[in-house]
Formats: C-alpha cells, sequence, structure tokens
C-alpha cells in the first residue's frame, strides 16, 4: 500500500502528539472560588487615636478578637464606607476615586488590598464554594475527597 506525503506527515506526528498528550498535567475539572460579604461585622468600632486609625473589638466581640487593627486614612476611609447600607467592592472603588481622586486601577487595588485584610483579620465574613465545571454545580470538599480517590492511578 502507498502512503502520500500527506498522509506519512500526519503518521509521523501522532507518537510526538500522544507524548505530548502523556506529558501535560490532568486539570482538574473543580474550581473553587471565595465570597465575601463586603460589609463590616457587628461589634467592631473604628477610633482615631492620635494620628492612628484603630478597630476595636466592642461587646460580645471583646472575647473573640483580643487586640487592635491598625489602618491608614484609606483604610478608614474603606472602613466608614464598609458600614453603610449594602457595601460592595465597585461602591468602594467608586468612593476611592471621587475621595482621591485616584485612577480606576489604583482604587481597585485599595479595595481589594482592604478586603483581603479585613477577611484575614475577620472583619468581614468569607466563605469558600467549590463547583464541579463537568456540571456546573456546587460540590462539598468530601465529595471532592471521594472522586478524587475513586479516579485510576497514572
Amino acid at each position: 500500500m502507498m502512503m502520500s506525503n500527506e498522509d506519512s506527515k500526519n503518521t509521523a506526528e501522532k507518537p510526538e502528539e500522544e507524548a505530548q498528550a502523556q506529558q501535560e498535567p490532568k486539570q482538574s475539572p473543580f474550581i473553587s472560588f471565595q465570597k465575601v460579604a463586603v460589609g463590616i461585622r457587628p461589634g467592631y468600632i473604628l477610633r482615631k487615636v492620635g494620628q492612628a486609625f484603630m478597630v476595636m473589638p466592642a461587646g460580645p466581640r471583646m472575647k473573640e478578637y483580643q487586640g487592635m487593627i491598625t489602618l491608614n486614612e484609606t483604610g478608614a476611609f474603606l472602613f466608614k464606607e464598609a458600614q453603610k447600607e449594602t457595601p460592595t467592592k465597585e461602591k468602594f472603588i467608586e468612593a476611592c476615586i471621587a475621595e482621591y481622586a485616584a485612577t480606576p486601577e489604583e482604587a481597585e487595588q485599595a479595595a481589594d488590598a482592604f478586603i483581603l485584610q479585613c477577611v484575614e483579620c475577620g472583619l468581614m465574613e468569607s466563605e469558600i464554594k467549590y463547583f464541579d465545571m463537568r456540571t456546573g454545580k456546587e460540590v462539598t470538599l468530601a465529595q471532592i475527597d471521594e472522586e478524587m480517590k475513586n479516579e485510576p492511578a497514572e
């Protein structure tokens, strides 16, 4: 049987393609994202002490959080914005642009940094959600672990 040049070219490339496919790591069908409730949790107050801005727990929060959090001027401004009704990241960005004449990029960086630090300190609530990209449905960590256990070893 005779092969044309095109056929022989395709035949020669197949082992190389298969080798590449075997080298590429298998991508997980699961994704996660962190959902953040952008408002400040009740029980924290902002005070100016000298030139510093301090966030302190009040009432029952004093048992949960021992200490104070120091904020710069922008952080204090965003803390006040976060205590308003229905705060959002977009509102933080708009407020930073209006208050400081910041560029949209600078305002977004400030909002992201503030939100991240608030989550780390427990001032804002957050939860991690997991989704199966194959089904588009939310899954639990236990479901992911179970599927990974049942997956054949390579």
